[in-house]
């Protein structure tokens, strides 16, 4: 999110009510609703907190609940991690940060904010864990905006064996359970120096004390991208074409291909100690502009959030910054991770205004199928197109995103906007693309074309409620109330019809 426009907010992705979203923290279902976390800074001049949003019924109608956690003491900035369900409740990973023994440097000038992005500045930095032990109770808001919900107690720092390789700030902690160490693995960043960083796994039987492992080594012909790596997380996945149990290892690193950007990726394997047996070279999560250091959800089914948005810093949006990615149900088949979003068209005309879905089925064999979409002054702000070998995206400025397609028995597509956030998912969701929206209006339509000898031969459009009232032409809440009067009344007509038989 490079751009000085004024973006339109998100109406079904999660954002910060105020302040920059940073980072999602964790995730975790519970009795039927998703509670997620994530790390966000109200001001340039505070303390990145934890915040906590839960969704009960639809994975798009999100409640804003009390912060869970913020710097405390000589703490200042409180980093992501991530949530695990215990037989107790729900444990929160997290990293807080302190000024270093010798550093000269405020605590005011030691913010994240004030340092450049992926350095590590003069700051300590300590895995420390959380409980929850009623996280159903969690939905009461405070009046007022500082308030800690009570229901979360700090455990304190975790205790770390290093002497098998030492290790001394590690960041962004992913723990699940894992049989085959005997209980727990944690993949962390053990940060270097000022900029550098390696991945490292780390194993525990009950969540306090660990052992490292070693720094992630890939056995095979896979080989771990150039560049500091950010985000590291492991998930368990069952290959639902060869039936096997593997480790993906999800992994973000700047994009050499795209200044100032990040990709996340993923490998598929077996982690036996700190060497990942890989299976598949790196593939790429998304193919867009902007998705970033995505956390992972296991319970049953495995969802993931990205971040969209890669630099928290943006001029010119409000009080407001950055999202996070619809929900993304994935599904591992021969080594390859495909993606889908579950329930969105009925949130769209449920919960929005300005979302649109446009689904379809497509012949393009021969020609292409473009789609552009509209604002609500008529300009086509950006352009998907697609055709047998690719498919991409074009905003009204910048470099145009792009990824391959393989054979599929059936052209797909799916595009989902909402506010500044389009996403694409094509093939079945084999590849996706997720970028932000340049513009000051929300978007208003979408203008599919199928060109040279390709065909749509299934096409649906699902809007938000104020595109259809604008499509109606009940522009003026005279209009609005007119037409509600005449459905109500027409209804009641239908309604005696059928009671009188006629």
């Amino acid at each position: 999110m490079e751009n000085s426009l004024r973006l339109t907010r998100p109406e079904l992705h999660i954002t910060a009510e105020t302040g920059v979203l940073e980072a999602p923290a964790g995730a975790i279902f519970t009795d039927g609703a998703i509670h997620v976390f994530h790390q966000f800074r109200p001001s340039p001049t505070s303390g990145s907190k934890w915040a906590h949003q839960v969704a009960s019924s639809v994975a798009y109608d999100w409640d804003v609940c009390d912060d869970v956690l913020a710097p405390e003491g000589d703490e200042i900035d409180i980093l992501a991690g991530s949530a695990v369900g215990t037989d107790e409740g729900v444990e929160l990973f997290f990293v807080s940060t302190t000024p270093d023994e010798d550093a000269s440097e405020s605590k005011a000038k030691l913010l994240g904010s004030e340092i450049s992005h992926g350095d590590k500045g003069s700051r300590r930095f300590r895995i420390q864990r959380a409980a929850i032990n009623d996280i159903n109770a969690m939905i009461e808001v405070s009046d007022d905006p500082s308030t800690i919900d009570p229901h979360v107690r700090r455990l304190g720092p975790i205790t770390i064996d290093d002497s098998a390789f030492p290790v001394r700030d590690l960041v962004t902690p992913c723990v699940i359970p894992h049989e085959r160490f005997g209980g727990w693995v944690m993949l962390a960043l053990a940060l270097e120096g000022e900029t550098d960083a390696r991945i490292v796994v780390l194993s525990s039987t009950d969540r306090q004390n660990w052992k490292v492992e070693g720094p992630l080594k890939l056995e095979g012909d896979a080989q771990i991208p150039a560049g500091r790596p950010f985000a590291p997380r492991i998930a368990r996945m069952d290959d639902v074409v060869t039936g096997e149990h593997k480790d993906v290892v999800v992994v973000t690193f700047p994009d050499e291909t795209k200044p100032a950007r990040e990709a996340a990726g993923y490998f598929v394997g077996t982690l036996e100690g700190n060497t990942l047996h890989a299976a598949t070279d790196f593939q790429a999560l998304d193919h867009g502009h902007d998705f970033t250091r995505p956390r992972i959800i296991q319970n049953g089914s495995t969802i993931m959030f990205g971040l969209v948005g890669t630099h928290p810093q943006v001029e010119g949006v409000g009080s407001w910054a950055n999202c996070l990615s619809a929900p993304r149900h994935l599904t591992l088949a021969d080594g390859k991770i495909y993606q889908d979003i579950v329930g969105a068209p009925a949130a769209v005309r449920g919960f929005s205004d300005y979302g649109i879905i446009y689904t379809a089925q497509l012949d393009a064999s021969e020609g292409k199928v473009v789609a552009d979409l509209l604002n609500q002054d008529g300009e086509t702000v950006l352009t998907v197109t697609y055709t047998a070998d690719e498919v991409s995206v074009s905003r009204s400025e910048g470099p145009t995103a792009t990824a391959p397609l393989d054979d599929a028995d059936s052209d797909t597509l799916a595009i989902f906007i909402d506010g500044p956030v389009c996403e694409v998912f094509a093939d079945g969701g084999s590849v996706t693309l997720t970028s932000t929206i340049l513009s000051e209006q929300p978007a208003s339509s979408i203008d599919v074309r199928a060109l040279d000898g390709a065909k749509i031969i299934a096409g649906m459009r699902t809007k938000g409620k104020e595109i259809q009232r604008r499509n109606a032409g009940l522009t003026s809440p005279e209009e609005q109330e007119l037409f509600m009067r005449e459905a109500l009344l027409a209804d009641h007509e239908l309604s005696n019809t059928e009671e009188n038989g006629t």
